[in-house]
C-alpha cells in the first residue's frame, strides 16, 4: 500500500518491479525465527515464484536485488541506489510507523503480565515516539508522510499523557 501512495507519475521508475517486489519484501519472515536473515529468505521464496509464473528473467533479477536489499536502509543516501529500492525502502518505513506502530506498543504491552496506561505511555515515548525523531526520507512525497506521522504521534502522547495527568 506504501509503495503505490509513494509512487509517482513523474518517476521514470519500473513500477511493476517495485509493487511486486512491495508484496513480496518481508514474506521471509515466515522461513525461520531468526529474523536476520527474511530479506534472503524473502528473495528466495519471490525468486521462485516468479520463475515459475513466467516473469521475464530481467524484472526477476531486479525485483530480488530489490528484496534483498530493502532491510540496508543505508543505501537510501548512497547517490546510485535505485530509484526503485529507495521507496520499497521508504514504503518499508512508513508502513512500520505511526498509528499502526502506536497499535503495535498498544499490543505488546497489553500481553505483559503488569500492565498499566503510564508503562504503555512510556513504551510507546521508547520505541514509536524515538523511531520517528529523525526523517530518514529521500522523496518529498515520503518526507510529507513522515512528517504526518510524526505529528500524529506527538499529538497522540500529547493527549494521552494529559489524560494520565503525567
Amino acid at each position: 500500500m506504501w509503495a503505490e501512495r509513494l509512487v509517482d507519475e513523474e518517476y521514470c521508475i519500473n513500477k511493476d518491479a517495485l509493487l511486486i517486489s512491495a508484496m513480496f519484501h518481508d514474506v521471509g519472515y515466515a522461513m525461520s525465527s531468526d529474523n536476520s536473515k527474511h530479506a534472503e529468505n524473502s528473495a528466495i521464496i519471490c525468486e521462485k515464484y516468479l520463475s515459475e509464473n513466467g516473469f521475464s528473467t530481467e524484472l526477476i533479477n531486479f525485483v530480488v536485488y530489490l528484496v534483498k536489499n530493502h532491510s540496508r536502509k543505508e543505501l537510501m543516501t548512497v547517490r546510485d541506489t535505485p530509484l526503485e529500492l529507495i521507496l520499497l525502502m521508504e514504503a518499508d518505513l512508513l508502513d512500520e510507523t505511526g498509528a499502526l506502530s502506536i497499535v503495535w506498543d498498544c499490543m505488546s504491552e497489553g500481553s505483559q503480565q503488569i500492565q498499566t496506561f503510564e508503562k504503555t505511555y512510556d513504551h510507546i515515548l521508547n520505541y514509536t515516539y524515538k523511531s520517528l525523531i529523525i526523517n530518514p526520507m529521500v522523496t518529498d512525497k515520503a518526507k510529507v508522510f513522515w512528517e504526518s506521522k510524526q505529528k500524529l504521534t506527538r499529538e497522540f502522547l500529547k493527549h494521552l499523557s494529559f489524560d494520565l495527568g503525567i
